[in-house]
């Protein structure tokens, strides 16, 4: 930008020196008077001429001169004169431009060597390593982790890892297998890594200065895009229970069901990953607060699939090709890709309540078939065994033959199926979707059920029912005895209805209630990757207000679907 700059107040100047020769011999026929104010006016234009001539030539002078002031004096010597050059008139407009102003300025600070901050000579030679080349990286972390990890090989000390968007990657001067000579004018050489934190933690104002060699950069690595991916974890993982995790510090924890970001996958072992949120309607917290900042921001190291796939297979420590059928046998077993999906059709989903036994999902289910009749539907199960006087077939049951039923097993018609005193019983696939053209189907399966329903074409909302603590578990189930106890002479004729209200009226023994606790905390820790929300039913009241809440919540609002449903969307 100078040079286009020179070159256009050159350009002025040599309009401004025609216009400030003079008139022509032929010109000169004027009076005495006429002749005597051009030449005075002539000597004022060739003054701020030599003034700005003087200003183009700056940068071979070796003395520190105001840009800024050198303009300003030549824009008033000029006005002075009352000249009427057009050129100059342009050349004053341009100086007085606030960018142009800034040009100035920055051209006069760079010439005059001002920089912040001010960094340290470079040395001439490197102690143990004479003539090679060196480069000093000053970073300011300003309360945050520097964002890299070290290793140690030989007594010499390398930078093993830039975590992404960490403050060293950010500041874009250190790269992985930089040798690290000194820490804050401190050499490392021969250093424990725990010596060289406490290094790194001393650190005045936060400032760290680094010596250190360059790697060779791999230009393969250099080209490759980072990675960019979210996945759902369907494990629990403590890296402080991980002996093969290189450094539990500068990585993160997460349960199954957590989202999370893959920000770099290079490594084949350990990924850099950032922690999103639970469920279906987990998002990136916008509030810089203490308690959502570690889950928020902060990058970690997980395994990679590679290495929990290798961990469940230690024989197969080698890439071998039974090693790498295994590892595509086991593809998304550990984390499964996701994506985020908006209902913009407003299609209808299944909404599946998963839960222990005794933990209220029947009551749960039919109190919202009892108040929002309109809105949720009910699958009608299949059996085989013969309808009883006042059952009809299609509304109770769809009553068919024994080895009518085993063949829908057979063709994998059935979402679920059982055997209770010699007849089957079940929920077809077809009933589902028979139930879905009424309303939102809401059903109560069996977990093994799951993965029959998590298809794109059903769409299934999974929501996981928990107990409350044993207190209060207790104490509301046994006002809710009473109150249902009192109330039974008014319930429905239904069997189905009078078998749930009996159920419920049911009281729990203690140790049926943490025998039921125990079992919920059991299945959470199994399915817990599926689901998509958790609900604790506390009070029946309260648990129906808040899931009929998150239910709109996951029909209305973008939620993270599996990336393999992705090939049948077809939106």
């Amino acid at each position: 930008m100078y040079d286009n700059l020179s070159s256009i107040f050159e350009a002025i100047v040599e309009y401004a020196e025609e216009e400030s020769a003079g008139p022509s011999n032929e010109q000169n026929s004027s009076s005495s008077s006429d002749r005597k104010h051009n030449k005075d006016l002539t000597k004022k234009h060739q003054k701020a001429v030599a003034i700005l001539r003087s200003f183009i030539q700056l940068n071979e002078q070796k003395d520190e001169i105001s840009f800024q002031e050198l303009a300003q004096s030549f824009i008033e010597d000029w006005d002075v004169t009352n000249s009427k050059s057009i050129s100059i008139q342009q050349l004053s407009h341009l100086l007085n431009l606030p960018h142009i102003q800034g040009v100035l300025w920055s051209a006069q600070e760079v010439s005059a060597g001002r920089f912040a901050p001010q960094l340290p000579d470079v040395p001439f030679e490197v102690d143990e390593d004479d003539g090679v080349a060196v480069k000093i990286v000053r970073i300011v972390r300003r309360g945050e982790p520097l964002g890299a990890t070290i290793k140690c090989e030989r007594g010499k000390v390398f930078v093993a890892r830039i975590m992404a968007n960490g403050v060293a990657d950010r500041s874009g001067c250190i790269q992985d297998g930089d040798r690290v000579l000194e820490v804050n004018g401190v050499t490392v050489a021969d250093k424990e890594p725990r010596e060289i934190v406490k290094l790194l933690d001393k650190c005045d104002n936060g400032i760290i200065t680094f010596k250190l060699i360059p790697a060779e950069v791999n230009q393969k690595l250099k080209q490759r895009k980072p990675s960019h991916r979210y996945v759902r974890a369907l494990f629990d993982y403590d890296p402080w229970q991980d002996r093969r995790h290189p450094c539990p510090e500068a990585a993160i924890s997460f349960r199954a069901g957590d989202i999370l970001e893959i920000l770099d996958e290079k490594d084949q072992y350990w990924w850099q990953t950032r922690k999103i949120g639970f469920g279906a309607l987990a998002r990136r917290k916008e509030r810089d607060d203490e308690e959502n900042r570690d889950d928020s921001k902060k990058v970690g190291l997980v395994r990679s699939e590679w290495l929990q796939c290798q961990s469940e297979n230690p024989d197969s420590l080698d890439s071998s090709d039974d090693f790498q059928t295994f590892l595509e046998s086991h593809r998304e077993r550990f984390y499964e890709g996701v994506f985020r999906w908006r209902n913009k059709k407003k299609r209808r989903r299944v909404v599946v309540l998963l839960g222990a036994p005794g933990v209220g999902r029947n009551e749960i289910r039919r109190q919202l078939f009892k108040i929002f009749a309109d809105r949720f539907s009910n699958a009608i199960p299949h059996t085989s065994r013969p309808p009883r006087p006042n059952e009809t077939d299609g509304v109770n049951y769809y009553f068919t033959s024994r080895s009518e039923m085993e063949r829908m097993i057979e063709r994998k018609e059935m979402l679920e199926y059982g055997e209770f005193r010699d007849n089957l019983y079940g929920t077809a696939l077809k009933s589902v979707r028979r139930a879905s053209e009424r309303g939102t189907v809401l059903l109560t399966p069996h977990p093994l059920a799951i993965e029959n329903i998590r298809t794109w074409e059903f769409a299934p909302i999974v929501i996981f029912v928990q107990p409350p603590e044993f207190g209060e578990f207790k104490h509301t189930r046994e006002i809710y005895r009473a109150q249902t106890t009192r109330s039974h002479s008014a319930a429905s004729s239904s069997n189905i209805s009078q078998n749930t209200a009996a159920t419920s009226a049911r009281a729990f023994s203690d140790n049926e209630i943490r025998q039921i606790i125990e079992n919920s905390s059991q299945m959470e820790q199994k399915y817990r990757g599926v689901c998509d929300a958790i609900i604790r039913n506390v009070d029946l009241d309260t648990t129906i207000s808040e899931l009929t809440g998150l239910i709109y919540q996951l029909e209305s609002k973008p939620t993270w679907m599996p990336t393999k449903w992705l090939a049948d969307i077809g939106e």
